[in-house]
Parts: C-alpha cells; sequence; structure tokens
C-alpha cells in the first residue's frame, strides 16, 4: 500500500513539474503579447498622424 503511495506521490510531483513549466512558459508569452500591444496601443496616434 505505501509502496503505491509513493508512486502516485512521485507521478503526480512529475506532473506538476511538467504543468507548472509550461504554464510559466504560456504566462511569459501571454505577457509579452501584453507589453507589445501596449507599445502599439501608445504609438498608433503618433504612426497615423505621420500618413
Amino acid at each position: 500500500m505505501m509502496k503505491k503511495l509513493r508512486f502516485a506521490a512521485a507521478g503526480v510531483l512529475l506532473f506538476l513539474v511538467i504543468a507548472i513549466d509550461f504554464t510559466s512558459k504560456v504566462m511569459s508569452v501571454l505577457a509579452d503579447g501584453v507589453l507589445v500591444a501596449g507599445v502599439i496601443a501608445l504609438l498608433w496616434p503618433i504612426i497615423q498622424n505621420e500618413k
């Protein structure tokens, strides 16, 4: 019984390592997208006045 619990706990921990790594990459991409969108929103009026 204890052996099964150890394997289950090890499996859960390995899954969490992968899930946290994947989530941090997704969050990084989303944060970059928000920053780029903010820069575009700030510069859009200047770009439109140049034309």
